[in-house]
């Protein structure tokens, strides 16, 4: 961050998704081009039409969380303290959270509990509105699973949902680190979570927005020529932020830092409008500006490219009209699938990764070695919201 407030840095990384739930394995396999998509298994096979589905298959909470009582959670809250859970862990933040730092959550997420609403007005519309379940109820709002995370995992500090569609993982780290560097916190775990569901697939299906069936030669490849759209995946990824003061004072490790982000809308995507992009742009200025970095010192771009033809090409548009053509550029979502809500955080954590690593996951199954400090992460949404986050590691 700039020097008019306190420094973010990363500490723990929690995440989970159809290639893993470890962030070095993640990164392995999208460096190998290992792909996660497959037939669907939470909703019926013949639904999907021969599509493929980036899911998380055989996912057990009671792997991550033992025998304790999960039947308030559904299959998003389930992901969700999951993913926070394995974030702290690796944070080493003790389970009895010191008095004097309370730690807040910021969750981003498209649909949230979309299968859940879903249930329980079929079962209130055909049975009753009697014979609706009360454990279905609880979790019928937007913000239900930062509420159960925060009583699970007993995060007392800021509690918050981000919902801007596709951008929201990403969203939620940029106003994260934006409350620890104006003082307002100083220990939060920001990110995103997106469970697949019928519901969700089928509103994409119908609004023709996903790739056709895996038989028929038009699959899900961001930037691609023959690109004809996403392939729906999910997943919950979270960082662990903190005050570098704070991190310090505990003698945490610290993984990473949060350097600038910045934000924008494009109001020409509802009317279908040629062009775009100019939003994507001045998003990305300002998380350079507010970085105090230029273009040049960007090792990389981690794309939110899902298969889109419009998406992609603004995307596009955005990112070469502010950091060239000669950086190199990375688009993941053909192997883990459009995660939505958690999409932007697991690209955060998948560039960390590859700071690290000196490795970038190409769109190929060839990695691309690379090198410096700082990389770009950026993320655009059908609606037209979009976001930049500048990230890096100390060399």
């Amino acid at each position: 961050m700039s020097a008019n407030g306190r420094r973010v840095v990363v500490t723990g990384i929690g995440a989970i998704c159809s290639l893993g739930d470890r962030a070095d394995q993640i990164h392995q396999a999208l460096c190998e081009g290992r792909s996660g998509l497959g037939a669907p298994t939470v909703f019926p096979v013949e639904v999907a039409g021969g599509r493929l589905v980036g899911e998380i298959r055989g996912f057990s909470p009671k792997q991550y969380l033992g025998d304790r009582n999960v039947r308030l959670l559904d299959r998003t809250g389930r992901l969700a303290v999951v993913g926070v859970g394995l974030a702290l862990a690796d944070s080493g933040w003790p389970d009895e959270k010191p008095a004097d730092q309370p730690v807040g959550l910021i969750a981003g997420t498209m649909f949230s509990s979309v299968r859940t609403i879903g249930e329980f007005d079929r079962r209130a519309q055909s049975a009753g509105p009697e014979y609706a379940s009360p454990l279905d109820f609880s979790n019928t709002v937007l913000n239900a699973a930062a509420g159960q995370v925060a009583i699970w995992h007993r995060l007392s500090g800021v509690n918050s949902t981000i919902c801007v569609g596709a951008v929201s993982g990403l969203h939620a780290i940029g106003y994260g680190s934006e409350l620890i560097r104006d003082g307002r916190a100083s220990v939060l775990v920001a990110g995103g979570v997106e469970e697949l569901c019928f519901e969700s697939f089928q509103g994409f299906l119908g609004a023709g927005l996903l790739a056709g069936p895996a038989d028929t030669g038009t699959p899900s490849v961001p930037f691609g020529a023959q690109r004809s759209g996403a392939a729906l995946g999910e997943g919950a990824a979270f960082l662990v932020l903190e005050a570098e003061d704070v991190a310090r004072a505990r003698g945490a490790r610290i993984i990473g830092r949060i350097h600038g982000f910045g934000t924008g809308f494009d109001p020409s995507v509802p009317d279908a409008r040629a062009g775009g992009g100019d939003a994507l742009g001045r998003a990305i200025e300002s998380a350079l500006a507010h970085a105090g970095q230029s273009a040049s010192d960007i090792a990389a771009v981690a794309a939110s490219a899902n298969g889109s033809q419009k998406q992609d090409a603004r995307e596009a548009r955005g990112i070469r009209s502010t950091i060239g053509a000669k950086t190199p550029v990375t688009a993941t979502k053909s192997m883990l699938g459009e995660t939505l809500g958690a999409s932007g955080a697991l690209n955060a954590i998948a560039m960390l990764e590859s700071l690290r690593a000196g490795r970038l996951p190409g769109i190929s199954p060839d990695a691309v070695a690379i090198s410096g400090s700082s990389a770009l992460v950026t993320a655009v949404a059908a609606e037209g919201n979009c976001a930049a986050l500048v990230l890096g590691i100390d060399r």
